[in-house]
């Protein structure tokens, strides 16, 4: 069962859209340039009543300009208060953003695709 997609805009330079929920796994893409006014917005989205029960998700980076480590700390928020913890895969992004999951020690608990 496909749930509706649930889109927050985030201002005119970042937005974090949750594409798809389905058979356990849900689908979730930020675009722009994601900073620390938008962290409130991920945490609103990631704990959407549509995502209760998910197991997997899989986080669309490819669009994301530059991510600062409040909203990759907003990111890594269910893992650390999930229970069990969903397994949350990142896809797309680019180096700027992965050397933000780096420093903030968000690549230990993300697995983080090309």
């Amino acid at each position: 069962m496909s749930a509706a997609p649930y889109g927050t805009d985030l201002g005119s330079s970042a937005h974090v859209r949750l594409k798809s929920v389905d058979a356990g796994r849900a689908e979730l893409a930020l675009s722009g340039e994601v900073t620390g006014n938008a962290a409130l917005e991920i945490e609103e989205c990631l704990s959407h009543k549509s995502l209760r029960g998910v197991c997997e998700w899989v986080l669309d980076l490819s669009e994301v300009e530059y991510l600062d480590a409040t909203c990759a700390y907003a990111l890594m928020r269910p893992l650390v208060e999930g229970s069990p913890p969903p397994v949350v895969i990142v896809r797309g992004a680019r180096r700027r953003v992965r050397r933000t999951l780096h420093e903030t020690g968000a690549e230990k608990l993300l697995h983080i695709e090309d």
